[in-house]
């Protein structure tokens, strides 16, 4: 069954996703002004792991590890990691649509934090912004919720220490770290780019995306 865009568009029509840079900080800073829904994509996308199904969902039920015999995920090789985190997102993306459906009717307003398809949401949203970042490196694992990864890897008795950073080496090759490259989607889409630096305080980019969301009155 499909359902046509304009069907889903006007049922989320109160959903505001932010993507790229420092897109969890904002969202709580939206929570914590607002009080406003906070969808965190990365909690979900687990959460929705019981109910795929390997005939509609094949690459979030495979078993990489076992398949291509690693001890860890981390172990694969960059570009089937990138390979695995593009399908994942084609395959997750219409569960969280289903799940904002849902959220959209006891919520005024929602924001959608977190990487999702960009050609499965593009069509059907109604607020969307990108934010990067300017001269900063920024580190994948060096926030709490993302910490767990290299955590799992420092903390495994299977590994030697060698195997241990060869394969944190390996994960940052893979998506650890971003130099601030705005991705070609976010031009072609006309999608709204809010560039921030180490200089920018945290209120001037909340500030920013308040009013290009419409937040304030």
């Amino acid at each position: 069954m499909n359902i046509a865009d304009n069907v889903i568009r006007e049922k989320i029509k109160n959903v505001y996703f932010i993507w790229g840079r420092g897109k969890t900080t904002i969202a709580n800073e939206l929570y914590k002004k607002y009080g406003f829904y906070i969808y965190d994509v990365d909690k979900n996308r687990y959460r929705h792991l019981k109910s795929a199904d390997p005939q509609y969902q094949p690459y979030m039920c495979r078993d990489f590890e076992k398949e291509y015999g690693v001890k860890s995920f981390w172990e694969l090789p960059p570009e089937i990691i990138s390979e695995r985190e593009y399908h994942w997102l084609k395959e997750f993306t219409p569960m969280a649509v289903i799940d904002l459906v849902l959220l959209s009717l006891s919520h005024n307003v929602i924001i959608c934090e977190g990487d999702l398809d960009v050609e499965t949401i593009i069509p059907v949203a109604s607020h969307v912004i990108y934010l990067s970042n300017r001269g900063t490196k920024f580190d994948w694992f060096n926030r709490p919720d993302h910490e767990s990864s290299l955590n799992s890897i420092k903390n495994n008795t299977n590994l030697t220490e060698k195997e241990k950073e060869d394969i944190i080496s390996n994960a940052y090759n893979a998506f650890g770290q971003n130099e601030g490259r705005i991705p070609e989607w976010v031009n072609e889409y006309q999608i709204k780019n809010i560039i921030w630096t180490n200089n920018t305080s945290i209120e001037q980019t909340t500030s920013e995306v308040e009013e290009y969301f419409g937040f304030k009155r």
